[in-house]
């Protein structure tokens, strides 16, 4: 079975958002897939994603 959780990590550790219906002491498999800014920010910047990718790309080649 799988599950997409998202989670934050914090002091170490990763921490779902919501609780997980596994056993306690289960071993999973986690893989990291960080969020883009974009997609952190999209709905609170009235920009679309586009433009979001645009302007980082932008300040990033300043950089």
């Amino acid at each position: 079975m799988e599950v997409i959780v998202d989670a934050v990590y914090e002091d170490g550790v990763l921490k779902p958002k919501r609780r997980l219906k596994i056993p306690e002491g289960s071993e999973v498999r986690v893989k990291i897939i960080p969020q883009s800014i974009s997609e952190r920010t999209f709905g609170v910047v009235k920009l679309s994603k586009k433009e979001i990718d645009r302007i980082i790309k932008e300040l990033e080649d300043e950089w």
